[in-house]
């Protein structure tokens, strides 16, 4: 096989073994953000923690919120709800960065593919 050839199709295996780690990173972090909490499963997210530091900032203690099953829950301690929901996604976020970092910095494909055991 012409070198080149066999250099390209190396580079094509790279490149494609590199992006399906990065959505299964992207993935397994969208599975971390979510918060069980008086019976309910929450996504966090930006938009979600900037609500709820509003109604915090408004003196409401209590909201009803529809969860990702859409069910009603009434959540009765917002300041705690909000504590554990942003630690969840601080914590969340640093892992999945620092991991995306490393994998970033993967040169060659035997990095890449066992990138899961050098944490």
């Amino acid at each position: 096989m012409d070198d080149r050839l066999e250099k390209a199709l190396d580079f094509s295996n790279f490149r494609m073994i590199l992006n399906t780690r990065q959505e299964n990173l992207k993935t397994l972090m969208e599975n971390k953000l979510v918060l069980s909490y008086e019976g309910g499963l929450f996504k966090i997210n930006q938009e979600l923690l900037s609500f709820v530091y509003t109604l915090l900032s408004q003196k409401i203690e209590e909201y009803i919120f529809i969860d990702q099953n859409d069910i009603p829950i009434l959540i009765t301690d917002l300041s705690e709800f909000y504590q554990k929901a942003k630690e969840k996604y601080e914590n969340t976020i640093k892992q999945y960065f620092n991991s995306f970092q490393k994998l970033s910095e993967a040169r060659d494909i035997r990095k890449v593919v066992d990138w899961e055991n050098e944490k």
